[in-house]
């Protein structure tokens, strides 16, 4: 019992970086609001730098397991804090948009180092037993961190009357957002300097870099394949850019634009309901269960919105949708975030620590952590035009990356739970 007490204040803590990977992400949504009038930016370059961090993520996510050869797990979980502190302090200051957007690249590496050591760290520190409900806690901490960067940006934001305008203590609103990450993530290495270093990696043979991924399918071991589709796939779904329209969903219902922080946070709280649910099934149900459930789930979803969005009329940030399919809408929006909350938001990190074994799960984790980052980023990037093209092919498209996370993971993912670690 005690064993297993150490085992969850540990992977809590260590987890607390998921904060940090979350609350940065509302937090830039937020600061976004007072960076582009003060900079003047463009349209086409707002999105830029928004999503340069991302890129910053798979870099760090690349270069994490080569990190971690030399300072350990614990040592690039307080290198990664470092980094996001730094960087964020740098763009609190930054004066320039060019300048910024580098601070942004360098925050995203941070992120992208704690999200394949962390993942990592928890897997290989947690009893076998309760090896899922920990790692779901990496997820847990990312949803509960957006709504925090949310809270802290309102509450910076009213201070100051606008994210441009000055607060009472000086200096804009946008700049202290990006300070409040600064502060959250020496927190972080501050918990990081006591975490102990997991006992397998202490013995673990050299890795020998990506090398050790190397195997007769086209280049690389069959496991290995099946943890690059795993992270793919929990992107092309499409979770990143589904409430893009959330707030014309809101509208359809009777809510105004102003109450677009009331349903932001509506919206991250029933993702921290739907994480805490798979935390409690996840030990008892299995992860293949959850997760072709969950995609099952989701493929109807997104297919209602593709049916409703038929209906939709405008372009762009102004499309309105009649009734009932505004409402239909919206509960099949937030319905799809429960499904995703439930399987594969929280446990494609639980099951890529545990598909590969203690030798080259570090390494492996570096590989498809960063696939997962650039899915992402390619989600991002191309939903803007595919929604001018057509919003109905555009959520029938991630219909069909559900039903194919489903197929898959009924044919080729395998169990993982209890199974001890090699």
């Amino acid at each position: 019992m005690n064993s297993t007490r150490v085992a969850t204040r540990s992977a809590a803590g260590a987890a607390v970086g998921g904060l940090l990977f979350g609350a940065d992400t509302s937090t830039m949504n937020g600061a976004i609001n007072g960076v582009r009038p003060d900079f003047g930016l463009a349209s086409s370059f707002v999105g830029f730098v928004v999503a340069v961090s991302i890129l910053g993520c798979a870099a760090g996510a690349l270069t994490a397991g080569r990190i971690a050869a030399r300072l350990g797990s614990t040592g690039t979980m307080r290198l990664g804090g470092l980094v996001i502190a730094v960087g964020s302090l740098l763009a609190a200051l930054s004066f320039a948009v060019v300048p910024l957007a580098a601070c942004r690249l360098v925050v995203g590496f941070g992120v992208g180092l704690l999200s394949v050591v962390v993942p990592g760290y928890i897997t290989e520190i947690s009893p076998d037993r309760i090896r899922g409900r920990l790692g779901s806690l990496w997820q847990l901490a990312i949803v509960v961190g957006i709504f925090g960067g949310l809270l802290a940006d309102y509450a910076l934001r009213t201070a100051a009357g606008a994210a441009d305008a000055d607060v009472p203590w000086g200096g804009h609103a946008w700049r202290w957002m990006f300070v409040v990450i600064a502060v959250a993530a020496v927190v972080q290495v501050l918990i990081a300097l006591r975490l102990p270093e997991p006992a397998r990696e202490q013995d673990r043979e050299p890795a020998g870099g990506f090398a050790a991924l190397r195997g007769a399918v086209l280049g690389l071991k069959p496991i290995v394949w099946v943890g690059v589709v795993v992270a793919a796939l929990q992107q092309f779904v499409g979770i990143n850019v589904i409430f893009f329209y959330s707030t014309t969903l809101w509208k359809s219902v009777g809510f105004s634009e102003d109450d677009a922080f009331v349903t932001s946070l509506l919206t991250a709280l029933v993702n921290i309901a739907a994480t805490i649910l798979a935390i409690g099934l996840v030990d008892r149900l299995g992860r293949r269960p959850l997760m072709i459930g969950g995609a099952a789930g989701m493929a109807v979803t997104l297919g209602t919105l593709a049916v409703c969005f038929a209906s939709a009329t405008g372009s762009g940030d102004d499309v309105t949708l009649p009734q009932p399919a505004g409402t239909v809408a919206l509960v099949a929006a937030n319905l799809f975030v429960v499904a995703f909350g439930v399987s594969w938001g929280p446990l494609m990190w639980v099951v890529l620590g545990e598909l590969f074994d203690t030798r080259i799960r570090t390494v492996a984790l570096s590989l498809t952590v960063m696939v997962n980052w650039l899915a992402n980023w390619l989600v991002t990037r191309t939903f803007p035009t595919l929604a001018d093209v057509s919003l109905p092919l555009t959520y029938g498209l991630y219909t069909v990356f559900a039903v194919v996370a489903l197929v898959f993971t009924a044919r080729k993912v395998p169990e993982t739970k209890g199974v001890m670690l090699a």
